[in-house]
């Protein structure tokens, strides 16, 4: 274990970024991916230079999950895989632009990942001799990135591919696409975005059908034009047409498009209205001399060779390099313990909820009454000795002797407890087992935690959570939410109509209350675990038990109709619900009065 803290382990960071996100997350195991719904990392130490990059990753792929629509993004992408990645590129900054909006921390986040990719070599611009579709994304990533989000660690490396582009297409093309670009900053959905990435392609299209023409009408033109003649009987071929005719033909006919072809200025345009003109006059210069140089950069299948584009011939996706790396250091994370479990929320069934709460309103009863006693004599602390007062203080009547004016005595009132409690539930298997009263091992468990989060959720200054584990499958990966904090405990009561099921990964159920207690405002923490003490994994336990005490997290453990205390160092035991309120009152000074 490379880690002493809770604070600074990696999988509670993680949760807490999740649950500010409000997504779910899992750290551990050997993955960087998210469904669309759970968000998966590996555990890194705590002096990873990856963990930046790993929370980077987890802002980029949090706001996948609050703002793409997974259906409709799923079926645009499997039209082509040029359609995909212009999708990728062009969601992947419609959401990085909502996240911001939500959460503005987020901007520096994410621009740690891209100069993580920038010195790793991810986010080179393109190189002419790549493949044309390479080109193309590759500058509309960069150059999207640098206007529109305005990572300025790109602009380098965004004008430089800009240049690339303009050499590699027709300047009419690049015109007219850098004239869609200008719409990114409106998209306001998935589907918008679809229908942008539909339109970039249709374009390609469009001047992929016009190119075909052009270049056979090109190519006759010398057999029709050789020996024309002009009004005054000099032949003039087509090469060597007038200067100021033609410009007056080109006016004429190419219509808006070539009309900006040698003063375009698409980063202005694209951005926020401060584009470099120096740049900007430096590239259009040079497509132009290009152009006067004879060189073609719209070649007979260069268009063609976009549209058929495969998987190899295009950019991969920007963060699938960030998984990538994740996912081979996941060997080295902090802890060799288990993965935080992932909770879940349970059927509710109100019927089965007021037999059950009639059925330990006895026990929470009692235990209300004796607890709410205890605390409330417990917060008049002793007597202090005061100069003036009422009530005389009899032992420090000597003291008037020697001069010392302290002799009354004066109360003050203490503050509440101020406590989070997370009760977990051991719904293993074994917990199946018959009592000595008779009652299943489960069954008094879950009674005694309703009882108990019953008494604790009527005194002041307490929190309290239940969990039930393993998941509702039975699966060591879930736990079950019973209650969560601030939620009412009455109205929860259908949600424990459960049975066991599964083994007792009790370490894992442990790892998740000690996270949901890190998080809590509450000064003092107390996990209280119901349980037949046989957990899966005996050193996994003992090792975050350790971790939680060392953190100020007091676990506290019951064993039902078993002996706890080799787990434990504060547990009891109880044969049934009826026992809790003595157990639990037997350690009531310990867990509410400091």
């Amino acid at each position: 274990m490379t880690t002493k803290t809770l604070k600074h382990a990696m999988p509670i960071v993680a949760t807490a970024l999740g649950r500010k996100f409000g997504v779910q997350v899992q750290v551990g195991g050997q993955q960087a991916a998210t469904d669309g719904q759970t968000i998966w990392l590996p555990d890194l130490p705590a002096d990873s230079r990856l963990r930046p990059v790993a929370w980077g990753l987890l802002a980029h792929e949090a706001s996948h999950v609050r703002h793409t629509d997974m259906a409709v993004y799923q079926t645009a992408a499997r039209h082509s895989p040029l359609r995909r990645t212009l999708l990728n590129l062009l969601e992947d900054i419609r959401i990085e632009r909502a996240i911001r909006r939500d959460y503005p921390g987020t901007e520096a986040t994410l621009a740690q990942v891209i100069d993580w990719m920038l010195a790793q070599g991810y986010l080179d611009p393109p190189h002419p001799n790549e493949h044309p579709a390479q080109i193309l994304t590759a500058a509309l990533l960069l150059i999207l990135r640098h206007r529109v989000l305005g990572q300025q660690a790109l602009t380098q490396p965004a004008q430089e591919a800009e240049r690339v582009l303009r050499q590699t297409f027709p300047p009419a093309l690049v015109h007219r696409l850098f004239g869609l670009m200008t719409e990114v900053r409106a998209l306001g959905s998935t589907a918008e975005a679809v229908a942008l990435a539909e339109r970039i392609q249709r374009l390609l299209d469009e001047e992929a059908q016009a190119s075909q023409p052009e270049a056979t009408s090109a190519s006759d033109a010398p057999e029709e034009t050789e020996h024309c003649e002009d009004e005054d009987g000099s032949d003039t071929s087509a090469g060597e047409a007038d200067p100021a005719s033609a410009n007056e033909q080109t006016d004429e006919t190419d219509g808006p498009d070539a009309a900006h072809e040698g003063t375009d200025q698409p980063a202005s345009e694209i951005g926020d209205g401060s584009a470099e003109p120096e740049a900007t006059s430096e590239l259009d210069g040079q497509a132009a001399d290009a152009l006067s140089d004879g060189q073609d950069p719209a070649s007979d299948d260069l268009l063609q060779r976009v549209l058929a584009a495969g998987e190899g011939d295009l950019g991969a996706d920007l963060f699938a390099s960030v998984r990538q790396v994740l996912t081979t250091q996941s060997g080295d994370g902090d802890f060799g313990l288990p993965t935080l479990p992932v909770p879940e929320d349970p059927p509710c069934h109100p019927p089965f909820g007021e037999v059950l709460h009639r059925q330990v309103e006895a026990t929470s009863r009692a235990l209300i009454a004796r607890l709410q006693g205890l605390v409330q004599s417990s917060q008049m602390d002793r007597p202090h000795a005061v100069c003036r007062g009422r009530t005389l203080v009899p032992t420090r009547l000597h003291r008037a002797g020697v001069g010392d004016a302290r002799l009354f005595a004066r109360r003050r009132p203490r503050i509440a407890p101020n406590t989070a409690f997370h009760v977990l539930v051991d719904l293993s298997g074994s917990m199946n087992n018959q009592t000595c009263s008779g009652q299943r091992a489960f069954r008094v468990a879950l009674e005694s935690a309703l009882a108990v989060a019953l008494a604790l959720e009527r005194i002041p200054g307490v929190s309290v959570a239940v969990s039930a584990f393993p998941g509702l499958g039975g699966e060591d990966a879930r736990i079950t939410r019973l209650v969560q904090h601030g939620q009412s405990i009455r109205q929860r009561a259908g949600a424990f109509q459960q049975g066991p099921r599964g083994g007792t990964p009790l370490a894992q159920a442990l790892w998740y209350a000690a996270t949901d207690l890190t998080l809590r405002p509450e000064t003092r923490r107390v996990i209280l675990v119901m349980t037949d003490g046989v957990p899966n994994d005996w050193a996994a336990t003992v090792e975050i038990l350790g971790l939680c005490e060392a953190n100020g997290i007091e676990p506290v453990g019951i064993g039902i109709a078993c002996d706890v205390s080799a787990l434990f160092r504060v547990g009891t035991r109880v044969e049934e619900a009826g026992d809790l309120k003595q157990a639990l009152f037997g350690l009531a000074e310990r867990l509410l009065v400091a």
